[in-house]
């Protein structure tokens, strides 16, 4: 992932009681931007999403659409 590219999020929610075993609902959200170029040894991917700076686990975002490069 570079500057600029279009991402997806993974959000996650625990659901169920207090007494029961965890569980999770997952969606994926689109609309963050890459603000900080990724290296594939950090594992960590620096977004903007919804106004907020978010820094994520790369296994929590996929990539939409790449950013113009200009070439």
């Amino acid at each position: 992932m570079q500057v600029g590219d279009m991402v997806r999020i993974r959000r996650r929610k625990m659901v169920g009681e207090v007494w029961e075993p965890p569980r999770y609902e997952e969606w994926w959200e689109a609309g963050g931007i890459v603000i900080k170029e990724y290296h594939t040894w950090e594992k960590i991917v620096t977004i903007a999403f919804e106004g907020e700076t978010m820094r994520l686990s790369a296994n929590d975002v996929q990539l939409v659409s790449r950013a113009e490069t200009g070439k």
